[in-house]
């Protein structure tokens, strides 16, 4: 996939000579957090209740990193590809009943099928995205509102285990609880689509440089997100706990610089950047052409 995305980014660096365009670059660092799974919940076995000194997670702060290549098509409106990576993180000092703790899956089963101990887990996602941004509100010459909207393709890794390593490598020898994309997991990343929207502006700093603030909303079709996949109980001649999936609500805030690569303005009439969205002679203008030559009276 590393090589897919560089052989993509290349070609992007050679469109964008070709063409002779502005096109800008964003590198940002980010960080969010998990907010819940949408949608129905796990259907659980009805004489199980959940241990009374649960507590739900609480987010752990991790950055990650954003690069994106966005060409603008007009003074208020750009598009682009977006390549990220975030790691959202959680703890509890005693997790909620989960389905998984149920089901053949959890490596503890046998011993403790519910663990009363300190948990973490921490999910590693890339995501590759198309990007929109509607600039919809100028304060001034220097600083720009848009609306985000972006949409793709997320891979979400995953370890659940203990928060302190004795428990999980001297007394229970688990490792880890689950595990998935991830040196602790054999298997590959989930898969599952991703989409959302946000809120921010950027500051110009020079015709070239902008610093970028947003705050997002997403919502990834993967119930690992927080660690843990998801169970339904389902009752029968034979109970058993069966596989399925959710969406998984985060919340996210990115900041970072844009770098625009302005082309030789002789090459091009139509050179568009938000630095420059309000100070129009830093760019050739157009000259209307008539198509014929009046002559003047004598």
């Amino acid at each position: 996939m590393k090589r897919n995305l560089t052989l993509l980014f290349l070609l992007l660096l050679l469109f964008e000579t070709g063409t002779a365009q502005v096109i800008r670059y964003r590198l940002s660092t980010n960080s969010g957090m998990f907010l819940s799974e949408v949608g129905k919940k796990e259907i659980a076995p009805p004489e199980v209740t959940s241990h009374p000194e649960s507590r739900n997670f609480t987010p752990s702060f991790k950055p990650g990193v954003e690069l994106e290549v966005i060409a603008p098509f007009s003074r208020t409106f750009e598009m682009g590809i977006q390549f990220g990576y975030n790691n959202y993180a959680g703890y509890t000092p005693s997790a909620p009943l989960y389905n998984f703790f149920l089901s053949r899956y959890n490596p503890m089963r046998e011993i403790k099928p519910y663990p009363h101990e300190a948990l973490v887990y921490d999910t590693h996602i890339l995501k590759i995205m198309g990007t929109a941004r509607w600039y919809f509100y100028s304060f001034n010459r220097d600083l720009n509102f848009f609306m985000n909207y972006f949409g793709g393709a997320a891979f979400t890794g995953t370890d659940f285990t203990f928060h302190d390593p004795v428990n999980s490598v001297q007394i229970y020898k688990v490792g880890v609880l689950y595990a998935r994309g991830t040196k602790s997991s054999d298997l590959p990343k989930a898969f599952g689509l991703t989409g959302g929207a946000g809120l921010g502006a950027t500051y110009r700093l020079s015709d070239r440089f902008d610093v970028y603030f947003d705050a997002t909303a997403s919502v990834i079709h993967s119930d690992l997100v927080n660690g843990v996949p998801n169970y339904n109980y389902v009752a029968g001649d034979t109970p058993r706990m069966e596989p399925t999936n959710a969406l998984a609500a985060t919340l996210q805030a990115s900041i970072g610089v844009i770098y625009s690569a302005i082309p030789d303005k002789r090459m091009n009439k139509n050179n568009i950047t938000r630095s420059s969205s309000l100070n129009r002679n830093n760019f050739v203008k157009r000259k209307a052409k008539s198509t014929f030559n009046k002559r003047k009276r004598r």
